[in-house]
């Protein structure tokens, strides 16, 4: 028995020696200079999606402008549930346990969660990117904003959901139904469609309604409401639906009828419109709000209110292909914040973004696989973001470029370079670059575009929990739309045939996404793997002769140094050629189904310049821009008397 006792005694003192350790540690870790104690602030967001990363962008650039950087006076730490509520749980009683000085959420979920385990107040909580925080249950009143916990404020910011609907309207005159997939289990979501029906009762539209409880079941109630005959899908502010909206697109482009939303910047994921609230505005002034709790400010003493600043997007692109006679009003894309066309994405709330300050010239390097069309647009549209921003080359900013000639060998040394240079942050452009960058680089932030899957390419486990020294833009094609054009292109095509080099992250990973939904189509997948591009033309030989009927190429950098040998034999074969680089359909492709680099490049300039005026990568999510073009050729197809069905011709002149 005494045994027992002394073993347990010297398991509580090494427990609490452990303790001791870790609380020195992180003592020493939260003083700031001077040894002075500097506040731990948890961020939570309940998952990685456009509309809640650019709220947070609004607070992380708050309470920088307001003096808070992280790592200098003050660490924040960035927590994301992936759309996961235990998990969602977790993380609110693990940020309110007392460690924590405050935590700012964002989205309805993760308000509530953290609101109900912090009820003794151990933690300061300011919250954002909230629809209607009064009727979520964490004691908040409508009627006297004053009245709420005395350790929790925020802002609510309740869409006007009859505008979205309006303007609907206004672009097809004809509309009379409506399809709405949603999670009941969402305050937010339950509360945007009370509204959303009765405004379609007062507009005489149908509101066909599908009940999801995850993301994995958004496409079928998708296509099920397809199915039904709706004319058009809304998406609210529904988290379960917005992780999945590519799936929402994807079922309304088969049925050749357009999305639309509350939830801005949507339109970069294929909506035709977004009608909603700017969130990065809120987000700054939610960061206001938490700056001005950390210098002393009184939340009982704040009013919850509402703010609702209007933001509004509109996709030219998607107009292509719908069946139903849809216009977008000339005065809507004057007044729109963000509008995409077929040259990019204009976006007007660049102007107000934080610019370098007067004086300082920022030295970045640039390190990319090979010159290349692709390569080159997409530069273009991260330096024209970038001088947008202020950081104009030869004035604020100086870059040297390096590329490594096509070897995926040559790449770490000119990564390693540039790390031990004079360099204020390092742009690398192809999943080669990026998978070698995580890494090789260990002092410089790097920010990436150009890169079909950062997660493949190892970048990360999710776009918010990645490799702290790094974040950027990834863009993955639309392979299933690519299948939907061979097929079109070929009726009744049963083999397929591609060739990519394995060592190439992107590449396995579009392949393997192929693979299964060729499978599906009841089509044959014929691989040839090389190692280099001096491989290339012979094994577009060895793909040729195994009996297919087509040859597909996605954006393997191997594969495309040498897309005229690839070109040449497809040619001599009679074989279609089909592609993901736009690009490149002038040089042999028979069509292309790909993306515009030149929005992925815009993008990055963002994060670029964010990350150059002192922000941590580690707090800056993957975004994923993929804007679809069609091209095609019109040349190569006389060649091989192939005659374009008229709604590809039509999508491709849009």
């Amino acid at each position: 028995m005494r045994a027992t006792i002394q073993r347990l005694a010297l398991g509580v003192v090494l427990i609490a020696l452990c303790s001791g350790v870790l609380l020195i540690s992180d003592w020493g870790q939260r003083k700031g200079v001077g040894g002075k104690r500097i506040p731990l602030v948890a961020l939570v967001q309940h998952a990685s999606q456009p509309l809640l990363d650019e709220g947070v962008s609004g607070m992380l650039d708050a309470l920088a402008a307001e003096g808070f950087i992280d790592g200098r006076n003050i660490r924040i730490q960035r927590f994301s549930a992936e759309n996961d509520l235990p998990t969602a749980n977790t993380i609110a009683r693990q940020v309110t346990n007392g460690e924590y000085d405050m935590v700012i959420t964002a989205s309805t979920l993760s308000m509530q969660t953290v609101a109900n385990a912090n009820k003794e107040g151990r933690a300061m909580h300011v919250f954002g990117v909230v629809a209607d925080p009064f009727s979520a249950g964490i004691g908040v009143s409508r009627e006297n904003p004053l009245d709420h916990p005395r350790h929790l404020v925020g802002l609510g910011s309740m869409v006007p959901v009859d505008k979205a609907f309006q303007t609907a309207r206004a672009m097809f005159p004809g509309l009379k139904s409506v399809g709405l997939a949603w999670n009941s289990a969402e305050s937010n979501s339950e509360a945007f469609t009370r509204v959303a029906r009765r405004v379609c009762k007062e507009m005489e539209i149908e509101l066909m309604e599908a009940n999801v409880d995850s993301s994995s079941g958004v496409l079928e109630a998708a296509n099920s409401l397809v199915a039904r005959g709706a004319q058009a899908l809304w998406v609210s502010g529904d988290i379960t639906v917005l992780v999945a909206l590519e799936s929402v697109v994807a079922a309304a482009r088969k049925g050749r009828i357009p999305v639309f939303t509350i939830a801005p910047p949507s339109i970069r994921r294929g909506s035709l419109f977004d009608s909603g609230v700017n969130f990065y505005d809120v987000g700054e002034q939610t960061g206001e709000l938490a700056a001005s709790i950390l210098r002393g400010a009184d939340p009982a003493k704040i009013p919850v209110r509402n703010l609702v600043p209007e933001k509004v997007a509109v996709n030219l692109t998607a107009l292509a292909g719908l069946k139903d006679n849809w216009r977008i009003p000339q005065d809507l894309v004057e007044r729109a914040e963000m509008v995409l066309d077929e040259k990019g994405l204009r976006d007007k709330t660049v102007a107000r973004l934080r610019k370098p300050p007067p004086g300082r010239i920022f030295k970045v390097g640039l390190v990319y696989f090979a010159p290349e069309p692709g390569a080159e647009i997409c530069m273009k549209g991260l330096f024209d973001g970038l001088r947008e921003l202020g950081f104009e080359e030869g004035k604020t900013l100086e870059v040297k470029r390096s590329h490594a000639q096509g070897e995926i060998a040559n790449i770490p040394s000119l990564l390693q370079n540039y790390d031990n240079q004079d360099m204020d942050l390092i742009i690398t452009m192809t999943t080669p670059c990026l998978t070698s960058a995580c890494n090789t680089v260990k002092r410089k932030p790097v920010v990436f575009t150009y890169v079909y899957d950062p997660i493949a390419a190892g970048a990360g486990k999710t776009r918010t929990s990645h490799v702290a020294h790094v974040t950027g833009v990834g863009s993955f094609p639309p392979v299933a739309d690519t299948i939907d054009v061979i097929q079109q292109l070929i009726p009744g095509v049963k083999s397929v045939g591609t060739l990519y080099n394995s060592s190439e992250a992107n590449s396995r990973k579009v392949v393997s996404v192929a693979r299964e939904l060729f499978t599906r189509r009841g089509v044959k997948l014929e691989e040839v793997s090389v190692t280099g591009s001096s491989e290339v033309a012979q094994a577009a030989q060895v793909l040729a002769s195994r009996n297919i009927q087509a040859i597909w190429i996605t954006g393997d950098n191997t594969a495309l140094q040498a897309f005229d040998a690839i070109a040449k034999v497809a040619l001599d074969r009679r074989l279609p050629l089909v592609n993901n680089d736009p690009e490149f359909v002038d040089r042999g492709a028979l069509a292309c189904v790909g993306l515009g680099w030149y929005p992925a490049g815009q993008a990055a300039a963002k994060l670029a310049a964010r990350v150059l005026l002192g922000q941590n990568p580690q707090n800056l999510p993957f975004e994923e821009v993929a804007v679809k073009q069609l091209a095609l050729n019109h040349e190569v197809a006389r060649k091989l008397g192939i005659t374009f069905p008229a709604g590809l011709v039509q999508q491709a002149a849009q």
